[in-house]
């Protein structure tokens, strides 16, 4: 058996855990025939079969869970060790990886990077927004913020604030004319647990809907389009220039968002840092996620 490259290493510990060979490549930012050209090159190496090759999926080996399993441990150690040695540094330097909504890194973070990152020019910031969730617990983010506390894990969270919904519908359709008779745009099938689901379904303009979609900026476009109302969190309804809010956000859904840390990580320079940059951004804010703000005059 030849010696493991580590880089191909770290290619069959992210594809084992994300399963597939395309989510993994996008992650690490390679095409998925590099990737698999990593794995086989890993493969012969070690001189064993490490994932059986599916048309749903990579699924490993019994070979290849014992290795993931001894690099777990492996990769523990390495974590704990640049902790320590990062705890001891000053000027806080280096990757933080965020995982976030799609709306809040773009209307909320992104916008307030500029300012910060030329006070810490030796940070860099990823914000993982891709639909694929994100295994904080298997280290692939530092931050994440999201409207669910981890149920296991050494993790700390900090609630941030507070999302707020509300119904919007197309400006060109008058809600006590043609709007009376529509119902509110449904979610698609296996996303009708989504606890923004179920209040659209609570709502009394619920009717069987006319089409169903599976992402908020769906929502918006069908509303737009006049297919019916949109119950959304008012970060994105009042942003939509085709909508206007007809209704909440009081009595609607009210959702606390929370910043959750590895515990192991929360006085590291970089990771400290950047979850100021967070709290700061989400109290700024506050009144666009409550519906308090003004909507943007169209």
């Amino acid at each position: 058996m030849r010696g493991m490259n580590w880089d191909n290493v770290k290619c069959f510990i992210l594809t084992a855990r994300a399963g597939s060979l395309t989510t993994a490549a996008n992650r690490l930012g390679v095409s998925p025939a590099t990737l698999s050209r990593r794995l086989a090159n890993l493969e012969h190496d070690l001189g064993r079969l490490l994932f059986a090759r599916t048309p749903t999926g990579y699924i490993l080996t019994r070979e290849g869970e014992d290795l993931l399993l001894d690099c777990a441990t492996i990769e523990q150690g390495f974590t704990d060790l640049s902790c320590k040695l990062e705890g001891t540094g000053h000027e806080p330097a280096g990757n933080v990886r965020i995982a976030v909504s799609e709306n809040i890194a773009n209307l909320i973070l992104i916008p307030r990077l500029a300012d910060f990152l030329a006070r810490h020019p030796l940070l860099q910031i990823e914000c993982l927004t891709g639909i694929p969730s994100i295994a904080l617990h298997q280290r692939e983010a530092d931050i994440a913020i999201r409207v669910s506390i981890p149920e296991q894990g050494a993790f700390k969270a900090r609630s941030v604030g507070s999302l707020h919904h509300a119904l919007y519908l197309s400006r060109s359709i008058d809600p006590s004319g043609l709007g009376s008779d529509l119902g509110i745009v449904g979610w698609s099938d296996g996303h009708d647990g989504l606890p923004i689901a179920k209040a659209a379904m609570a709502h009394s303009h619920w009717r069987n809907p006319a089409i169903k979609v599976s992402s908020l900026q769906g929502h918006v476009a069908a509303a737009e389009a006049g297919l019916g109302y949109a119950y959304l969190p008012c970060l994105v309804g009042d942003r939509s220039a085709g909508l206007v809010r007809v209704a909440g956000p009081a009595g609607f859904l009210r959702q606390d968002i929370y910043m959750v840390l590895h515990n192991d990580s929360i006085e590291m320079p970089r990771i400290r840092a950047v979850a100021d940059f967070v709290v700061g951004c989400m109290d700024d804010a506050k009144h666009m996620l409550q519906g308090s703000e003004p909507p943007p005059t169209p």
